[in-house]
Protein backbone atom coordinates (compact mmCIF):
# COMPACT_ATOMS: atom_id res chain seq x y z
CA UNK A 1 0.00 0.00 0.00
CA UNK A 2 1.30 3.61 -0.73
CA UNK A 3 1.88 5.64 1.76
CA UNK A 4 -0.54 8.48 0.57
CA UNK A 5 -3.41 5.61 0.60
CA UNK A 6 -2.51 4.57 3.89
CA UNK A 7 -2.48 7.92 5.76
CA UNK A 8 -5.89 9.10 3.49
CA UNK A 9 -7.45 5.25 5.00
CA UNK A 10 -6.15 5.77 8.41
CA UNK A 11 -7.24 9.45 8.45
CA UNK A 12 -10.82 8.60 7.74
CA UNK A 13 -11.12 5.63 9.47
CA UNK A 14 -10.22 8.17 12.73
CA UNK A 15 -12.76 10.40 11.54
CA UNK A 16 -15.11 7.99 11.21
CA UNK A 17 -14.60 6.81 14.50
CA UNK A 18 -15.02 10.22 16.49
CA UNK A 19 -18.81 10.10 16.34
CA UNK A 20 -18.91 6.74 18.81
CA UNK A 21 -15.54 8.01 20.71
CA UNK A 22 -17.97 10.88 21.75
CA UNK A 23 -20.45 8.63 23.03
CA UNK A 24 -20.90 8.60 27.05
CA UNK A 25 -21.23 5.35 28.21
CA UNK A 26 -22.85 4.17 31.19
CA UNK A 27 -22.89 1.44 34.27
CA UNK A 28 -25.22 0.12 36.15
CA UNK A 29 -23.90 0.77 39.83
CA UNK A 30 -27.01 -0.51 41.65
CA UNK A 31 -30.56 -1.43 41.62
CA UNK A 32 -33.65 -1.44 44.42
CA UNK A 33 -37.15 -2.23 43.98
CA UNK A 34 -40.34 -3.01 46.04
CA UNK A 35 -43.84 -3.41 45.45
CA UNK A 36 -44.87 -2.04 48.88
CA UNK A 37 -47.60 -4.80 48.73
CA UNK A 38 -47.15 -7.56 51.49
CA UNK A 39 -47.80 -10.43 49.06
CA UNK A 40 -45.91 -9.12 46.16
CA UNK A 41 -42.03 -9.87 46.17
CA UNK A 42 -40.69 -7.44 43.31
CA UNK A 43 -37.18 -7.49 42.46
CA UNK A 44 -34.61 -6.62 39.39
CA UNK A 45 -31.75 -8.19 38.67
CA UNK A 46 -28.73 -6.12 36.44
CA UNK A 47 -27.66 -8.98 33.84
CA UNK A 48 -25.67 -6.54 31.39
CA UNK A 49 -23.99 -3.73 33.93
CA UNK A 50 -22.87 -1.76 30.99
CA UNK A 51 -25.03 0.71 28.13
CA UNK A 52 -22.25 1.02 25.65
CA UNK A 53 -22.15 1.93 21.88
CA UNK A 54 -22.42 -1.99 20.94
CA UNK A 55 -25.29 -3.31 23.87
CA UNK A 56 -27.88 -2.06 26.05
CA UNK A 57 -27.82 -2.45 29.62
CA UNK A 58 -30.27 -5.36 30.52
CA UNK A 59 -32.19 -6.11 33.59
CA UNK A 60 -34.72 -9.11 34.69
CA UNK A 61 -37.93 -7.45 36.37
CA UNK A 62 -39.60 -10.52 38.79
CA UNK A 63 -42.48 -10.54 40.18
CA UNK A 64 -43.52 -13.16 42.96
CA UNK A 65 -46.89 -13.69 44.67
CA UNK A 66 -45.54 -14.65 48.32
CA UNK A 67 -49.07 -14.56 50.02
CA UNK A 68 -51.60 -17.66 50.52
CA UNK A 69 -54.02 -16.33 47.85
CA UNK A 70 -54.19 -15.70 44.35
CA UNK A 71 -53.41 -11.75 42.86
CA UNK A 72 -54.73 -10.39 39.98
CA UNK A 73 -52.75 -7.58 38.00
CA UNK A 74 -53.69 -5.37 35.66
CA UNK A 75 -51.39 -3.71 33.72
CA UNK A 76 -51.67 -2.02 30.23
CA UNK A 77 -49.59 -3.12 26.76
CA UNK A 78 -47.44 -6.37 28.25
CA UNK A 79 -48.47 -8.14 31.08
CA UNK A 80 -47.50 -7.74 34.30
CA UNK A 81 -45.24 -5.04 33.91
CA UNK A 82 -46.49 -2.84 31.15
CA UNK A 83 -44.87 0.21 29.36
CA UNK A 84 -42.30 1.58 31.50
CA UNK A 85 -39.30 4.02 31.69
CA UNK A 86 -37.15 5.40 33.60
CA UNK A 87 -37.27 9.21 34.66
CA UNK A 88 -34.50 11.58 36.73
CA UNK A 89 -37.40 12.40 39.10
CA UNK A 90 -39.70 9.66 40.85
CA UNK A 91 -43.27 11.92 39.84
CA UNK A 92 -42.48 11.36 36.14
CA UNK A 93 -41.99 15.51 35.19
CA UNK A 94 -43.87 15.68 32.61
CA UNK A 95 -41.51 18.34 31.01
CA UNK A 96 -39.10 16.27 30.81
CA UNK A 97 -39.15 13.31 28.70
CA UNK A 98 -38.63 9.63 29.85
CA UNK A 99 -35.93 7.11 28.69
CA UNK A 100 -37.67 4.32 27.08
CA UNK A 101 -36.95 0.65 28.79
CA UNK A 102 -37.12 -1.49 25.87
CA UNK A 103 -38.78 -4.82 25.69
CA UNK A 104 -39.07 -8.22 23.58
CA UNK A 105 -42.75 -7.98 24.72
CA UNK A 106 -42.86 -4.71 22.91
CA UNK A 107 -42.09 -5.95 19.89
CA UNK A 108 -44.49 -9.15 19.98
CA UNK A 109 -47.77 -7.65 21.52
CA UNK A 110 -51.04 -6.33 19.65
CA UNK A 111 -51.42 -4.12 22.38
CA UNK A 112 -48.54 -1.69 22.13
CA UNK A 113 -47.41 0.22 19.23
CA UNK A 114 -43.47 0.84 18.89
CA UNK A 115 -42.39 3.61 16.27
CA UNK A 116 -38.93 5.38 16.52
CA UNK A 117 -40.57 8.80 17.50
CA UNK A 118 -42.29 6.51 20.64
CA UNK A 119 -44.50 3.87 21.60
CA UNK A 120 -48.56 3.87 21.29
CA UNK A 121 -50.93 2.00 23.35
CA UNK A 122 -54.45 0.84 22.69
CA UNK A 123 -55.39 1.76 26.05
CA UNK A 124 -56.94 -2.17 27.05
CA UNK A 125 -56.07 -4.06 30.41
CA UNK A 126 -54.21 -7.03 30.23
CA UNK A 127 -55.71 -9.10 33.69
CA UNK A 128 -54.07 -11.96 34.73
CA UNK A 129 -53.84 -14.05 38.50
CA UNK A 130 -50.47 -14.62 39.88
CA UNK A 131 -51.36 -17.62 41.71
CA UNK A 132 -49.43 -18.23 45.19
CA UNK A 133 -45.57 -19.05 44.78
CA UNK A 134 -45.99 -18.30 41.37
CA UNK A 135 -43.22 -16.31 40.00
CA UNK A 136 -42.96 -14.08 36.28
CA UNK A 137 -40.11 -12.34 34.96
CA UNK A 138 -39.22 -9.88 31.75
CA UNK A 139 -36.39 -8.59 30.24
CA UNK A 140 -35.61 -5.54 29.90
CA UNK A 141 -33.23 -3.28 27.95
CA UNK A 142 -31.71 0.05 28.44
CA UNK A 143 -30.04 2.14 25.82
CA UNK A 144 -27.22 4.68 26.36
CA UNK A 145 -29.36 7.07 24.44
CA UNK A 146 -31.80 6.82 26.51
CA UNK A 147 -29.99 8.19 29.58
CA UNK A 148 -29.94 11.81 30.66
CA UNK A 149 -26.88 11.54 32.44
CA UNK A 150 -24.86 10.00 35.65
CA UNK A 151 -27.32 9.83 38.59
CA UNK A 152 -30.31 7.61 40.36
CA UNK A 153 -33.31 7.20 38.01
CA UNK A 154 -36.44 5.58 38.79
CA UNK A 155 -38.57 3.49 37.23
CA UNK A 156 -42.67 5.04 35.94
CA UNK A 157 -45.03 4.05 33.92
CA UNK A 158 -44.10 5.35 30.13
CA UNK A 159 -47.97 7.03 29.99
CA UNK A 160 -49.11 8.65 33.38
CA UNK A 161 -52.63 7.44 32.94
CA UNK A 162 -51.74 3.74 32.67
CA UNK A 163 -51.07 2.68 36.28
CA UNK A 164 -50.49 -1.01 37.34
CA UNK A 165 -53.45 -2.09 39.86
CA UNK A 166 -53.69 -5.79 41.61
CA UNK A 167 -56.85 -7.45 43.59
CA UNK A 168 -57.89 -10.02 46.18
CA UNK A 169 -61.24 -10.89 46.10
CA UNK A 170 -62.20 -8.10 43.26
CA UNK A 171 -61.11 -5.19 45.16
CA UNK A 172 -59.01 -3.10 42.65
CA UNK A 173 -56.33 -0.83 44.01
CA UNK A 174 -53.83 0.80 42.25
CA UNK A 175 -49.77 0.33 42.91
CA UNK A 176 -46.32 1.15 41.46
CA UNK A 177 -43.56 -0.87 41.26
CA UNK A 178 -41.12 0.89 43.11
CA UNK A 179 -37.63 0.81 41.29
CA UNK A 180 -34.47 2.88 41.77
CA UNK A 181 -31.59 2.45 39.16
CA UNK A 182 -28.11 4.34 39.95
CA UNK A 183 -26.32 4.49 36.36
CA UNK A 184 -22.44 5.83 36.70
CA UNK A 185 -20.72 7.06 33.47
CA UNK A 186 -18.18 4.37 32.39
CA UNK A 187 -14.34 6.16 32.52
CA UNK A 188 -12.92 5.89 29.07
CA UNK A 189 -9.17 6.52 28.26
CA UNK A 190 -8.19 9.56 26.79
CA UNK A 191 -6.91 10.07 23.03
Amino acid sequence: MKRRTFVTASALSIAGLSGCIADTEYRIAETTARTGIDLLDFSVRTEVPDATIKHPAEFVFELENTGNDPVGIKNYGVWPFGLIAVHQSPDADTSIAPGKLSSQSYETSDRVDVKPTGMGLDGTPITQTLEPGERVHETYQLHGEEIRGEGTYYVVPYFDDNLPSYAIDGDWTTFEFQCEIRIEAIERLPL
